[in-house]
């Protein structure tokens, strides 16, 4: 027989599994009105899921540990030097094949603390998801 902290540890193990499925769904949708059902019951399956979680914590039973900042720190530049060695890597390859190191198509990305966090009050802009046609034909 489980007892209710089993029961909830599966609860939230199911939600993160439930989710995961609904997330590879939405992704990989061709049609933009399935896409958007799909994400409307992924984000209901994240609020159960958040609830889940919140009631242990609540209760001592999931108390995820604490991040330590020189931790993060040391990933960030770790992952910051392979992005470059990879980048490095692919436009030396290309200016090789081209013969022309100068002239490259390859996207330069970098990192930012706090890029891609999520946004709070007035930084929150409303972004278009699709775009008509600028010149459709008639």
């Amino acid at each position: 027989m489980l007892d209710e902290k089993d029961r909830l540890t599966d609860a939230l193990i199911t939600q993160k599994y439930i989710a995961s499925g609904y997330d590879k769904a939405a992704s990989e949708s061709a049609n933009t009105q399935l896409m958007d059902a799909f994400m409307g019951i992924l984000r209901d399956e994240h609020q159960i899921q958040h609830e889940v979680f919140n009631e242990m914590s609540n209760r001592g039973w999931y108390q995820p540990k604490a991040a330590n900042m020189s931790d993060i720190n040391q990933h960030i530049s770790k992952w910051t030097q392979e992005l470059q060695r990879v980048q490095n890597m692919a436009f030396h390859q290309q200016g090789t094949q081209q013969g022309n190191y100068q002239q490259t198509n390859i996207p330069q990305y970098g990192f930012q603390t706090g890029v891609g966090m999520p946004q709070t009050g007035s930084d929150i802009q409303q972004q278009t998801m699709y775009r008509p046609p600028q010149n459709p034909m008639i």
